[in-house]
């Protein structure tokens, strides 16, 4: 799979945002439909849709999950994949910063 490619799946498509050491990682496809927005997901305008092959109502959830198999339905332009990877990113950047955040580095005694 190349990056920007989009992928078919049994149960959903997904982007594909790059490889590393001969494993795929994608990121999923959901329709704008389904209520839950995260500060991870990226809308694509009905032209980007169109041009990838999907649906005009969906967004990208910008969470990368290892994947093998499926099947290419399309590919999303340079522009919009390079938006995708931003994201992904910034929510890896934003993901690390609270896992290594507290309020109190080391438990104190108190006397």
């Amino acid at each position: 799979m190349r990056t920007g490619t989009v992928i078919r799946f049994k149960r959903y498509d997904a982007v594909c945002v790059g490889s590393l050491h001969g494993v795929s990682y994608v990121c999923r496809v959901i329709a704008t439909t389904e209520a839950t927005w995260h500060r991870a997901d990226v809308p694509l305008s009905m032209v980007e849709c169109a041009d990838a092959g999907l649906r005009p109502d969906v967004r990208i959830r910008c969470w990368p999950k290892a994947a093998t198999g499926g099947v290419v339905i399309g590919r999303l332009s340079s522009v919009t994949t390079a938006r995708i990877i931003a994201a992904v990113k910034r929510e890896a950047g934003m993901r690390a910063f609270e896992d290594g955040w507290s309020l109190i580095s080391t438990p104190r005694k108190w006397p």
